[in-house]
Formats: structure tokens, C-alpha cells, sequence
């Protein structure tokens, strides 16, 4: 299997180039060489084959269909950034500063609000020195589910609402033909 591993003031970035490997999860017990895997303390997943998990010292970041992952130690995290997406507000874009003055989108259309949460209250709890950007990311993650909620409701109120159109429209033309059948 081809490796190519850069390290760069705290953080790793891995990419996995054999396509017929077997995804590295969470879930297997022992790694290759048969030592012990840790478990995450923390696990998101969105998307489609897209994770963050958080380690006792660490943060990783899965692309499993593109066969990458990144490791950012969480010495090095100085402020963990979430904004809400440009296109769809409640799809969260999840980004790390690094004491480097570098920049990593971590995760882009995030929508698994309820797990990050958990995540969240575990990287506060073990690491208190990152900072939250903004401050209150509870309350945005609030008003993430509060947006979603409210754009599938405006979605099924437009399919219901075209629904009964639908069936007014039948009854019309029901009526209508009715009529004119007795008519003749």
C-alpha cells in the first residue's frame, strides 16, 4: 500500500493512494500490526463516508471515499470556528485555527448537529483552552436545528399544500363532468 505522510508544526495530513484498502474505522479493535486501536471519545459523521473523531490528544478528520484523513494534535488547535453554510444556513461549516496562523476547513456541510454537540461538550471538557468562535456556538448550533426544522417544514407544507390543489382540482373537474354527463 502506497503512504505519504507530511507533518507540519502539529498537524498530519495522511493520504491513503491504494483504493482497495479497508477503511481504518473506529469500530475494529486492533490495527494491522495487531496492537490495540483507541477508541474516539467523540464521533460525527456527515455526509457520505465523512467523520471527525476526537481523541484524548488528537483530531481526526476522515474523507473515506477520497482516502484521506488528517490528524491535528489538539495542542495545537487554538480556536475551533463554526459558520453557518453560504448556500443552506443549517449546513455548518466547521473550521480549526491552528497555532500555526494556519486555517483547516474541517468540515464543510456538516449537518449532524446532535452529535457535534456531544463532540463539542468533550473538547470543552478535555481541552477548556480552545476557544469557541463565537463564543455561544450552543446557541448557533440552536439556531442551526431551529432553521432546518423550519425549511422541511416550509417543504412539506408546499407538498401538502400541492396535494390538496390536486384533489380540489379533481373534484372541480369530477363536478363539472358530473353535471355535464346529466346534462346530455
Amino acid at each position: 500500500m502506497e503512504h505519504d505522510e507530511r507533518s507540519t508544526n502539529g498537524h498530519e495530513e495522511s493520504r491513503f493512494g491504494d483504493e482497495d484498502a479497508e477503511p481504518h474505522g473506529a469500530d475494529d479493535a486492533t490495527d494491522a500490526a495487531g496492537g490495540e486501536v483507541p477508541r474516539p471519545l467523540a464521533r460525527v459523521r456527515f455526509g457520505l463516508g465523512k467523520e471527525l473523531r476526537l481523541y484524548a490528544d488528537e483530531f481526526v478528520i476522515l474523507h473515506q471515499e477520497a482516502g484521506d484523513e488528517i490528524r491535528l494534535r489538539l495542542d495545537s488547535i487554538r480556536r475551533l470556528i463554526l459558520a453557518p453554510g453560504e448556500q443552506v444556513p443549517s449546513k455548518l461549516v466547521l473550521m480549526f485555527d491552528l497555532d500555526d496562523g494556519n486555517t483547516i476547513i474541517a468540515a464543510e456541510g456538516m449537518s449532524n448537529v446532535r452529535d457535534f454537540r456531544g463532540l463539542l461538550a468533550k473538547v470543552v471538557e478535555i481541552r477548556p483552552a480552545i476557544e469557541l468562535d463565537p463564543p455561544d456556538m450552543d446557541e448557533q448550533l440552536r439556531q442551526a436545528l431551529d432553521i432546518r426544522r423550519r425549511s422541511l417544514l416550509g417543504c412539506y407544507g408546499v407538498v401538502v399544500a400541492f396535494c390538496v390543489v390536486l384533489w380540489i382540482v379533481y373534484l372541480v373537474v369530477a363536478f363539472i363532468g358530473a353535471h355535464a354527463h346529466a346534462a346530455h
